[in-house]
This record gives C-alpha cells, structure tokens and sequence, in this order.
C-alpha cells in the first residue's frame, strides 16, 4: 500500500470489450492501470479485491480498511472500484450470496436494485456493509441511516437506536435538509476507540459503550454525522485556514445536539463549555495558523467561537434566530455546498442571519491573535465563566443574570 497505493488490493484483473474480445491492461504503478489499445464503447472488468493484506501487514487501523465477523463484512469502498478521471455519477448493483444483504451508501436508483453515486468522490469515499443481519434503520425527513452494531455494540442496539434517532432528527432540522439521502453507521468491535469519517458513512470504535457513558460516545456520533454537512457538502476553498470551522462548529453542533436531545444535562453541557476553554488556552497560533495539525487546542476554539457566534445571534435576535440559522444561510450561499466557502462567505452568512460586527470579530480573534470576548459571551447566556492559576476552568450559573440571559440560557440547552 505505503508505494502502490490502492491498486495494491486488486489482483488477477482481465478486461473485455463490448464484443467480448480481451483487452490487454498495463499496471501504471500507483495510479492504477492503463489500456494498450482504444476502446468504443463499455468495459468489463474482472478482479479480485484481497483486504488480508491490510491485516497480513499488521495495518492498525481496519476503520479505513475492512472489518468482518461471522455476520458481517464492512469494506472501504476505495478497495472496491475502478474508476476514471471520466467518471461521474455511478450507478452500483451487488449480485449477493443467498441470506446476505447490503447497505450501500448511496439512495437508490430510479432503476431498482441499483444505487445512484452522484459522484466519483461518493462512490469511492464511503464504507459498504454486508451483511446476513437485518440492518437498523432510522429515517427522518428522507435522511436514512443504516445502523449495523457488531460485537459488544450489539446488546445496545435499541439505546443506539434512539439516540442516532435523536441526533439525526436534530441535525436535520437545524439544516433545514430536505433531500433524500442514505448514510450508513458502522459500530465495530475494538478494544479501542476511534472515528472515521466519509462522505455518506462513519465507522466508529468505542472501548466499552454503555448507557452510563452514553454522553461521551453519543457526541461523537454527532459530530461525525455532522460532517455530512459540514466536511463532506462545506468545504473550506483553503483546508488548513478553515479547519477552526469545520472541526470547531461541528463539534459545538455535536455539544448542542447530545443536550438538546437529553444524551447529557445542562451542567454537562456547562461542563463541555469549561473543557473547550481549558484545551483553548493551550492553543499556540491564531485560528487560522493551524497548518495541518488539528487537535484539541484548535478543536475547542472553534467551538468556543461557534458558542460565542450562537449567543451574539440569539440575544441579537431575542432568540427568533441561532447557529443553526446561519448554518442554513451558509448552505444557500454556497449553493449546497457546490462552491467552496472561504472567511467572506462565512461573514455574508452571519451577516445575512443579524447585522454585527462578524468582520471586525474575525479581525481581531480569528485572523488575529487577541483572545475570544468570552467572559462577555458567558454572562450574555446567564454564565460566569472562572479561571484560576492552579485550577481548571469552571462554568457556572450566573446568580445575577437578568431574566432574557436566563431565557437565552434555557433555550440553547433546549436546542430551541
């Protein structure tokens, strides 16, 4: 893999053309294979597909590779097709061994049994499971989730359930997303804990999941299904600048989501807000400096900036307007996602949702290096926020709040 890439999986690979005659195919190192001669017409492929390789090789990480049991086989969908620089939207049919069942990541077809990629990138940037197992589903407003639990994931099945239905119904309607989707939820069984998101599928590993840890694994889960939205749909046009953004906004959607739809309380919440400001303090650059290394630090200042950004907009609007407001702009904006955002399509957002001072905020605390307004941000929604020397941040409710800072309070914990 580490010099031939994803090819490296493919072996005993014959070609035909439309008349069935073979056509000869040269492996193009890591960039897969090339054709000897011209071809009118389709292509047929015949090819092995061996993931033992990962594991023959000791690959830590099946998350991004494949993951199998007695009932179920969940792949990479990079090992699965061959594609080309041509290749557009992809329908998909799998002709299955008796009793098993898959769950693509991709709605279907209009032309049954097949499944529609809309795109090189969701066909090959997803995870496909197979299975002998009847699969979870939870829907809502045409977003449909397939669930597939494996190994200790099992006995949780129907708290899984619920809280994925939790999370995707509030996720949902804070995009106002309407179009019919399928995205798949792998929960496999490793001793260790860890994500990986696609563009329609997440795979995730969580030591011992339980109900009493519910809040820890359930945020995860939301955070990684946001990223259909905001990662896999938004892109920032610059990667590294934007990652405040995309990793920071999701994760305060992820926080809002898990007590919103009651997966934590409100001092949990005011917990998580007290974390964000612990890990915020260690953070060494600005915002925007990041370069490649995401983490914690940078993670938390996003949130804290997606906090901040949701208390100016609800107090500015007395609570008719929030972060989920300006999500929806956002989306109209870059037309679905179709154009990449950079800073000034995030403030025509905000400043579409309430008329502040976004560019002066990004001046001085985003692009610059003075630190968040966040004791401001605090009492605005009812909170104190208290640092010490030798302690850790904590964050309190403020005695003295007046009546719509406690209003305010009450209705972002209530995800309203």
């Amino acid at each position: 893999m580490a010099s031939g890439g994803w090819p490296t999986l493919i072996s005993a690979l014959t070609a035909t053309d439309d008349s069935g005659l073979p056509v000869e195919v040269i492996r193009d190192k890591d960039r897969g294979w090339r054709l000897t001669r011209k071809v009118l017409g389709q292509i047929r492929l015949n090819y092995v597909v061996d993931f033992t390789i990962f594991a023959n090789a000791g690959w830590p990480s099946s998350l991004e590779s494949a993951v199998a049991d007695e009932d179920h086989v969940a792949v990479s969908a990079r090992g699965l097709f061959l594609t080309t620089d041509k290749l557009q939207a992809a329908d998909i049919r799998f002709d299955l061994p008796s009793r098993w069942q898959v769950a693509a990541p991709w709605p279907a077809s209009p032309i049954p049994p097949a499944f529609r990629a809309s795109s090189k990138l969701d066909l090959t940037d997803n995870f496909v499971v197979f299975s002998i197992r009847a699969f979870d589903v939870v829907t809502t407003a045409g977003f449909r989730l397939q669930v597939t639990t494996m190994g200790h994931w099992t006995k949780l099945k129907p708290l899984v359930r619920r809280t994925l239905q939790a999370i995707v119904t509030r996720e949902v309607a804070l995009m106002g997303y309407q179009q019919r989707e399928a995205y798949n939820v792998i929960l496999v069984p490793m001793e260790d804990t860890g994500g990986e998101a696609y563009r329609q599928s997440f795979v995730y590993a969580f030591k011992d999941p339980s109900e009493a840890n519910r809040g820890v694994w359930a945020n995860t889960m939301a955070h990684e299904i946001f990223h259909y939205w905001n990662y896999a749909r938004l892109q920032g046009a610059d990667y590294a600048s934007t990652q405040w953004f995309q990793e920071g906004f999701t994760e305060y959607v992820a926080n809002l989501t898990v007590v919103g739809g009651g997966m934590i309380t409100p001092p949990d919440f005011r917990e998580k807000l007290a974390g964000h400001v612990a890990n915020y303090r260690r953070l060494t650059t600005t915002l925007e400096a990041i370069g490649t290394h995401k983490g914690p630090p940078l993670y938390s200042a996003g949130a804290l900036v997606a906090f901040t950004f949701d208390v100016m907009i609800r107090k500015a609007t007395a609570n008719r307007r929030n972060i989920g407001s300006f999500f929806r702009n956002l989306w109209r904006y870059t037309h679905a996602g179709d154009r990449k955002y950079a800073w000034p399509d995030i403030e025509a957002s905000l400043r579409g949702t309430v008329p502040l001072d976004w560019q002066g905020f990004y001046e001085h605390h985003i692009k610059g290096n003075e630190p968040l307004p966040l004791d401001r941000a605090f009492k605005d929604a009812g909170l104190l926020l208290q640092e010490g020397s030798d302690s850790p941040p904590s964050v309190k409710i403020n005695p003295a709040a007046t009546p719509s800072q406690k209003f305010l309070w009450k209705r972002l914990v209530s995800g309203d």
